[in-house]
């Protein structure tokens, strides 16, 4: 292991089944003393990763610290009620939730301003793409209706399908 914290110290350490002392360096041991509440965390994030299904990176780090922030406030949660028996599923739907109906009320709010002639500038619309040039096969509304067509051979492909 590379350490700048620690220095080249070997200490005899007992293994707890065993009974038998075994020489390990400092940082080691400092790191399986230390690392306990890391490894419970990476457990109860395994069981839901949020992370599966996106390919893109900057998509998974988000969704890893949305993770690791709501598993910090579930931690806190658990400490300021020692009487809730609420586990992390749990929580974070209970969470979600909240956030959707927050998000109701909040839009509700920004409606009812509207309605009653509020002087705040509206977002602007999006606009409209531009029109591709479709083949007019396409746009007689039949999209379930396959249609086979030639496709001719090429100098690479002798047989294309």
């Amino acid at each position: 292991m590379i350490s700048t914290l620690h220095t080249a110290e070997v200490i005899e350490a007992t293994r707890r089944r065993v009974g038998v002392a075994k020489k390990k360096p400092k940082c080691v041991i400092d790191y399986n003393t230390h690392m306990h509440c890391f490894d419970t965390a990476d457990q109860y994030l395994a069981h839901y990763p949020f992370t599966r299904k996106t390919v893109k990176w900057p998509k998974k780090v988000f969704f890893y610290l949305l993770q690791c922030c709501l598993f910090n406030s579930y931690v806190a949660f658990s400490k300021n009620n020692p009487n809730s028996c609420k586990s992390f599923l749990d929580f974070m739907s209970d969470i979600t939730e909240n956030l959707i109906h927050t998000s109701d009320t909040v839009s509700s709010l920004s409606s009812s301003d509207e309605s009653q002639g509020s002087s705040r500038i509206s977002a602007p619309t999006p606009t409209k793409r531009a029109p591709k040039n479709d083949p007019l096969v396409s746009l007689d509304g039949k999209l379930k209706n396959h249609k086979l067509v030639h496709i001719p051979p090429t100098k690479m492909i002798k047989t294309p399908t």
